[in-house]
């Protein structure tokens, strides 16, 4: 029976196929491992109570014998002269307990056990690492775009958004350790002084023996800071309680160890202008475009929109940046995520296929076949009166929490062979598949400009001028998602076969 239930839930498992990437940069991919962790849990559940139930027969057997030494005991010798006593002994020991210590060596319900664990981790794949320590960096990369602060984070306060999930010692403790792991050392810090006032602030005696552990690692923070004093306090602290612990040998270990000087990075120009703008903050413009900027009703680009005209915002000029509203409804996006669904998700990366915090986000490619995707590429068409046999198929990207993508241009720096024909991507269209609770905006660098996503819309711009000179202006990047998760569909168009569509002018810089 026990291997019948426990086949069942392997059988489950195996229906929710993780592809084996990293968990924490897609919120597909852990609403799947919260599937995979619910039914170890059932699994588990029946492991401990077949466990109970074989416990509780060893439990009645060693009762049974006990008694019958008690009741020996009183009566002497005169106990083992009778005949069934005797053979009652004799039997226990050649068989009872031979049976029960073979028992405990095979048990049948651990191999099961086993083989559920085995099954998930081989099919399934369990998370990493590595995405334990993206999870960790994540929270970092909020922190320091949104200007959130560790015990903000505790609280579960999100820029003023209250949340339920609110961190206790232990979680500040691991943050604290994966990034020490990483050298974050700064960031580290925090988190690792944030453990250690919690647990200070705990009356239960339990809790005390836990704060040595959170000094040791603060100790060797401290050092690797050029804080060898306070290191070497934090661990005196430790052993006033207790000379015996285990941190006087990292004691004696750091009062051998030079202090450190640890280099001091300036802040970028462009990081700085790029968290005002994830912040929804614009630098001081002398000179504002915005007053030429307009909203209007298009019905005359394309004969489609005769009876439902497009909804244009103009949110820059030159280059020009247009946002169009309300251009797919929901139903459509859930067709395009369903089809988008049918294939194998990635880890993005950047060009030459690495893998970096530069971009964390999963991402398919989804063709024009199906019938939501070709009308898809017919829109696109209209409203941009561009030729679509060029263009890439949709990339659906999918950000979790942190998810982002740093500074960039999509124009292709070095063009493949394969691509000679095409032309470079002369366009980008980009699809807002969700909306976002917190943060995932879309901002441009160099222009003072943040779009906030919004589903149902799209968002064009240009990535090479008319003349095929690559635009500079346009670099962009996708702000980390502080709550919630984001989804876009990419479309790059290219050059070849615009010639008509777009022609050039006489103006190079056109």
């Amino acid at each position: 029976m026990l291997g019948q239930s426990y086949g069942i839930v392997v059988h489950f498992l195996l229906s929710f196929i993780l592809v084996k990437c990293e968990i924490y940069s897609s919120v597909d991919k852990l609403v799947e491992l919260e599937h995979v962790e619910k039914e170890l849990v059932i699994g588990t559940r029946l492991f401990l109570k077949e466990q109970q139930q074989e416990l509780n027969e060893y439990r009645s057997f060693v009762a049974r014998v006990k008694r019958e030494h008690e009741v020996a005991q009183q009566l002497g010798d005169e106990y083992w002269e009778q005949p069934l006593n005797a053979f009652r002994l004799t039997k226990r020991l050649v068989e009872d307990w031979s049976k029960l210590h073979d028992q405990l060596e095979e048990n049948p319900q651990k191999n099961y056990y086993e083989m559920l664990v085995n099954s998930i981790s081989k099919e399934l794949g369990y998370p990493t690492l590595n995405d334990l320590r993206g999870s960790a960096r994540g929270l970092v990369r909020l922190q320091k775009i949104y200007n959130i602060s560790a015990s903000e984070f505790a609280d579960g306060n999100l820029n003023g958004d209250f949340t339920d999930a609110i961190f206790v010692w232990r979680d500040c403790y691991e943050i604290g350790v994966q990034l020490y792991e990483q050298a974050d050392y700064s960031s580290a810090l925090e988190w690792l002084v944030l453990a250690a006032n919690m647990l200070n602030e705990m009356d239960s005696e339990g809790a005390q023996q836990f704060v040595a552990e959170v000094y040791e690692y603060l100790a060797l923070t401290y050092i690797e800071l050029g804080e060898k004093q306070l290191a070497l306090e934090m661990l005196s602290d430790v052993l006033s309680v207790d000379p015996t612990h285990p941190a006087q040998h990292t004691l004696n270990y750091l009062e051998h160890k030079s202090e450190k000087c640890p280099e001091i990075l300036e802040e970028e120009i462009w990081w700085r202008n790029y968290t005002l703008l994830c912040r929804g903050q614009r630098l001081p413009e002398k000179i504002s475009s915005e007053s030429s900027l307009r909203c209007y009703q298009d019905s005359k680009r394309h004969g489609i929109f005769q009876l439902a005209p497009l909804k244009v915002e103009q949110v820059h000029r030159n280059p020009d940046i247009n946002i169009y509203h309300q251009v797919i409804n929901d139903r459509q996006i859930d067709s395009i995520l369903e089809v988008s669904s049918e294939v194998e998700k990635i880890r993005s990366s950047t060009s030459g296929g690495r893998l970096s915090d530069v971009r964390v986000s999963q991402q398919v490619w989804v063709n024009y076949s199906s019938p939501i995707m070709s009308s898809l590429s017919q829109l696109v068409s209209a409203i941009t009166n561009l030729d679509m046999a060029n263009a890439e198929v949709m990339q659906v990207a999918d950000y979790s929490v942190g998810g982002q993508y740093t500074s960039h241009f999509d124009y292709i720096s070095r063009l493949p062979i394969d691509y000679k024909g095409k032309g470079n991507r002369l366009f980008t269209v980009m699809f807002y598949l969700s909306d976002v609770l917190q943060g995932g905006y879309t901002v441009f660098t160099k222009l003072n400009l943040f779009l906030k996503p919004i589903k149902g819309s799209m968002v064009v711009w240009n990535n090479q001028l008319r003349s095929l000179q690559r635009d500079d202006r346009t670099a962009h990047a996708g702000c980390p998602v502080l709550e919630g998760s984001k989804r876009i569909g990419n479309v790059w168009i290219h050059s070849s076969l615009q010639e008509f569509r777009l022609p050039c002018t006489l103006n190079s810089n056109e």
